[in-house]
């Protein structure tokens, strides 16, 4: 056998085999790279996990309420939450619980203190449609909406736990006080008179929120916001409307004519005042011109009376004849001596 033609022959093999080791070196390293990469991210990921286990963070649409082996230790409140310090002293577990008015992020014990979170958003509360019956015993069908929010994250754990169970209490309570308020109006100023509805409203909310303090509840508004009229008592109330709107009318025009007449007697009362004003004040000018002219007249006379007694005679011809005029007198009247050239 020719072992230098066999070592020749195989010369190509042994460099397939170093390449291939070579090949399986940079597997190798490159999955040893891989594997530190793995175990680094591992590392970030449990380092993340230990940290978010010692904080938790409250955003600002969020209330919390903190807890310690079971106990609630912490309420956090928005910013001008001024209910919550007073409800604690509603509960006597609460009266040690501190009131945190500042959201952002906060630090605690891993495994032992727990964070319940609910929304500090407000709320809607929405009613199913129910009877009730004004003073003048005139049936409306109304609905309802409240909006409120959770002010006592604490109270409102223990109490209600869920919006479902809060809305279902709020259903209960608010229909008994607002049906309570509507029975003492009248169906006329239920229906026509809104600032005394909402004056209502308003007493019903302040009424409301002191027995939903305990429940660490507030309600910040109500209002009716559907009105039905029964079937039976359409055409009656229809008639009373148009009763109501036809005073109205007449009203307006009795309180028109009224308007009139009196601009009228005011009117003419001054147009008379005006009159009687400018014929004094004309009286006047033409009394002082009379009085002046008598002045300038006498003032003349004295000057010249001889003269003055002509000029005068002279006004007397002027006004006393004309060509249709026939007047017998004596030649020797006074009166004509300026008609015979003085003789």
């Amino acid at each position: 056998m020719d072992f230098n033609n066999f070592n020749n022959n195989n010369g190509p093999d042994r460099e397939n085999f170093q390449d291939i080791g070579k090949k399986a070196a940079d597997i190798k390293a490159k999955a040893a790279k891989s594997a530190k990469s793995l175990v680094f991210l591992l590392l970030i990921i449990v380092l993340l996990l230990s940290v978010k286990s010692f904080v938790y963070i409250v955003a600002e649409d969020e209330v919390a309420v903190v807890s310690v082996l079971g106990d609630i230790k912490k309420v956090i409140v928005d910013t001008e939450n001024d209910l919550a310090i007073g409800q604690n002293d509603i509960d006597s577990r609460f009266s040690n619980v501190e009131i945190v008015n500042k959201k952002g992020l906060f630090f605690k014990i891993p495994f032992i203190t727990t964070v319940n979170k609910n929304t500090s958003k407000l709320i809607t509360y929405k009613s199913n449609s129910a009877n009730i019956v004004t003073q003048d015993k005139i049936k409306y069908k109304v609905a309802l909406y409240a909006q409120w929010e959770i002010s006592h994250p604490g109270l409102f754990k223990t109490s209600l736990g869920t919006i479902s169970k809060a809305n279902a209490v709020i259903d209960e309570v608010v229909y008994a006080v607002i049906i309570e308020k509507i029975n003492t109006l009248s169906s006329d100023t239920f229906l026509t008179d809104k600032n005394r509805v909402m004056d209502e409203l308003e007493k019903s909310k302040l009424q409301l929120n002191t027995e939903l303090a305990a429940k660490g509840i507030v309600l910040r508004d109500i209002e009716i916001y559907r009105t039905i009229l029964p079937d039976s008592n359409i055409e009656s109330t229809h008639q009373k409307m148009i009763a109501e709107r036809q005073a109205v009318a007449q009203k307006t025009r009795s309180e028109g004519k009224e308007l009139y007449r009196t601009t009228v007697a005011r009117t003419d009362r001054e147009v008379k005042e005006i009159e009687s004003a400018a014929i004094e004040e004309a009286e006047m000018i033409r009394g002082s011109a009379d009085a002046e002219a008598l002045e300038i007249y006498a003032n003349a006379y004295s000057a010249d009376p001889e003269f003055y007694e002509f000029y005068k005679s002279l006004e007397s011809y002027k006004t006393s004849f004309d060509e249709n005029t026939t007047i017998y007198l004596d030649k020797n009247n006074p009166y004509l001596k300026y008609f015979n050239n003085g003789n």
